[in-house]
């Protein structure tokens, strides 16, 4: 198992990870087309690479090692617990994982003294044409990296270089940091073919899953009368955190008191409803308002010309329309319902079904359809009737067809793709393969999609994913734990009534019920009391408690995540304080060994790599092949595990991963943006190991 892509491994790693979750392969990087030595191009700092690959440790070179100040930072596994210790018990936060302040990027190249208004007048601009372009810390190439860029990026650099070591275009610093070196996978030609076909950016922010609702109070932010709530839901079911009849959301403690504040710098606010109370504040980083909070604000729209917006498919559904290059933003098409066609995935997303699709280099006419798909005719037929089913997820409305596909010209390939300019078929899908999709289109009455490596794919031979619609819950100021889960799928709440009575009122899968911590026991069943008074069956809920102790290293305006496997749950915390909790699915074999089964490592970490998207596949001779592109909001703390969302499956609450910890596609979003590292907006990927966001995993 592995995760695709130009990663090494640091010093940190082990040569025992393919228990652990899918990891990057190592492939040869991209060389300049200057004379660099092959080492400084193919091989960062190993404090500085992600440990997401696995070479053996021998093959290391010298220049690998860790620089001076920074081997207590390469050694964030060490802290792993045995099976069954409790990382909480720790008396301190170890040296290991203590900001040391190395991560600081030097300041080796001031901003040039240009007046505001010339900078205003000319933006200059690179762009990456490659799956991975390196950002660098300095300009050279045996400096660290910190981060990289995907194809189709367009990010803001200084006008001239800052050196060219090595590197015959030259090295730019670029916006909000770092340095690229313009050539085989990077261009100063944002108009490059590649640049185009990739223009389309992954999706990133959406709207936090609302509070569950609590009769008899007004909801914080709430919506106009008539209007849905937020959050996407499978067809009959109410989206997450829907209100039951008559009841109302959850509310302020205190009279005036302040609602959910941003935990980011620049999040933008949530409306309020109620006079005097202050608004709702975004908790991801630049996330974009349902209303506009100050007079002469505008409401949510595309501000550039152009802007594609993708079409929510289900009536009632909203579209997510561009506000800058790579800024999403939701744009209501029915007055205040802000559901979403993509659910918390930053693409459209596909399986393919048996036999796998042929991977097209561009689109074909109906003779090279039929030589590429001999059994073309009754698969049509068959592929119709699918459509008629109950359970068939149609794609969404087709964009126009790409430029760069039109006049019968083939998509253009990466950097480090070699393409034949006369190929028509690049290959097959693996079985059991995933594919996020840039665009769709029609074209001799088939709908096709361009993947994101930019090979046409045509939808028939594949299923479109239902995202699912499980999240978990923002918890604001006077909101917070114990939290209970419905885990049944036919639960079922006891609410009383004004005259004593009681009445029954169903629980959706998975309903988050925050608890008063109050229990009862009647007619020899145990209840848990809900905040909102109303009684939910113990055996019916998965209940996530306070912390059993104060962990050392929960203080103030510290962030950090507490995982437990037994519970199969999440919770984010600053300092003591939990901010969301949601349902995890953890490594399939529980408790187990990591190294030989798999399992989920124990311990306390940091994040110290994170990916808007990453492709992890498996070896063909798995006993569960799997070849899964753009798996989305993927964050390394150690090894090869790390948390990411799952679009193949939608058993959260229960083990069944590899090793990682898999989130729903919305829990996964909103973690992405709320940990450290931070991924600029423009950026594909980030890395640190100093400044990632604590993680703890226990039992």
């Amino acid at each position: 198992m592995r995760v695709r892509g130009i990663f090494l491994l640091p010093a940190i790693a082990l040569a025992t990870l393919s228990v652990s979750c899918p990891r990057p392969a190592s492939e040869p990087a991209a060389t300049s087309p200057a004379p660099a030595p092959a080492s400084a191009v193919t091989a960062p700092l190993a404090a500085a690479a992600p440990a997401v690959a696995a070479p053996a440790p021998s093959a290391a070179r010298a220049e690998d090692a860790a620089l001076p100040g920074e081997e207590a930072a390469t050694a964030p596994g060490a802290l792993a617990a045995a099976p069954g210790g409790d990382p909480l018990a720790l008396p301190a936060l170890p040296p290991e994982l203590v900001d040391d302040g190395s991560d600081k990027l030097p300041e080796i190249d001031p901003p040039p003294a240009t007046s505001p208004t010339a900078a205003e007048e000319e933006v200059h601009e690179l762009a990456s044409v490659a799956r991975e372009t390196w950002i660098f810390a300095e300009p050279r190439w045996t400096s660290r990296r910190i981060g990289y860029l995907r194809a189709g990026a367009v990010v803001a650099r200084r006008p001239e270089p800052s050196g060219r070591t090595s590197c015959a275009d030259g090295w730019y610093h670029i916006e909000p940091n770092g340095y690229v070196c313009i050539g085989a996978s990077a261009t100063l030609n944002v108009h490059d073919l590649a640049v185009e076909a990739s223009s389309r950016r992954p999706v990133r922010l959406f709207a936090s899953p609302p509070l569950p609702v609590v009769r008899g109070e007004a909801a914080p932010g709430a919506a106009q009368a008539g209007e849905a709530a937020p959050g996407v839901a499978q067809a009959g079911e109410a989206a997450p955190g829907a209100a039951q009849a008559g009841e109302a959301a959850l509310a302020a403690t205190q009279p005036d008191a302040n609602a959910l504040a941003a935990t980011q710098p620049g999040a933008n606010a949530l409306a309020t409803t109620q006079p005097g109370e202050t608004a709702l504040a975004a908790t991801q980083p630049g996330a974009n308002t349902l209303a506009a909070t100050q007079p002469g604000e505008t409401a949510l729209a595309a501000t550039q010309p152009g802007a594609n917006t993708l079409a929510a498919t289900q009536p009632g559904e909203t579209a997510l329309a561009a506000t800058q290059p790579g800024a999403n933003a939701l744009a209501a098409t029915q007055a205040g319902d802000a559901t979403t066609l993509l659910g918390g995935l930053p693409y459209t997303y596909v399986m393919s079904r048996s036999p796998t699709p042929p991977l097209y280099a561009r689109l074909p006419d109906e003779d090279e359809q039929r030589g590429a798909e001999p059994d073309l005719g009754g698969h049509l037929l068959r592929a119709a009737t699918a459509a008629r089913a109950p359970d068939f997820v149609a794609p969404p409305p087709p964009d126009a067809t790409p430029s760069v596909l039109l006049y019968g010209r083939p998509a253009p390939g990466l950097a480090g793709d070699r393409r034949s300019p006369d190929a028509l078929v690049l290959g097959r899908a693996r079985t059991r393969s995933g594919f996020a999709l840039l665009s769709t289109f029609d074209h001799d009455g088939r709908r096709f999609g361009l993947t994101t490596d930019l090979a046409v794919l045509p939808l028939d031979r594949t299923r479109v994913i239902r995202p699912s619609a499980f999240a978990g819950l923002a918890l604001p100021e006077g909101v917070t734990l114990p939290v209970a889960f419905a885990r049944r799928r036919h639960a079922a709440r006891l609410v009383p009534g004004e005259r004593g009575g009681v009445t029954r009122a169903p629980l959706r899968f998975r309903e988050a019920i925050p608890l008063s911590g109050a229990s009862r026991r009647l007619g020899g069943i145990d209840y848990l009391e809900a905040r909102d008074g109303s009684l939910v069956r113990s055996d019916e809920v998965v209940r996530v408690d306070p912390l059993p102790r104060t962990p050392a290293w929960a203080v103030r305006g510290r962030k950090w995540i507490d995982v437990s496997i037994d519970k199969q749950s999440l919770v984010a915390y600053d300092g003591t304080r939990p901010v969301y909790v949601t349902l995890v699915s953890t490594g399939a074999d529980g408790l187990g060994d990591p190294k030989t089964t798999r399992s989920t490592i124990q311990g306390l970490f940091r994040i110290h790599t994170k990916h808007v998207t990453v492709t992890m596949d498996g070896d063909e001779e798995d006993e569960d092949p799997f070849d899964f592109r753009d798996v989305p909001f993927v964050q390394y703390f150690t090894e090869g595990f790390a948390f990411h969302a799952a679009y193949w499956h939608d058993d959260f609450g229960t083990p069944r991963s590899h090793g990682c910890v898999n989130l729903s596609p919305l829990d996964a979003a909103w973690l992405f943006e709320w940990t450290t590292p931070e991924v600029p907006a423009e950026w594909h990927g980030a890395l640190s190991l100093r400044k990632g966001t604590l993680v703890s995993i226990r039992p």
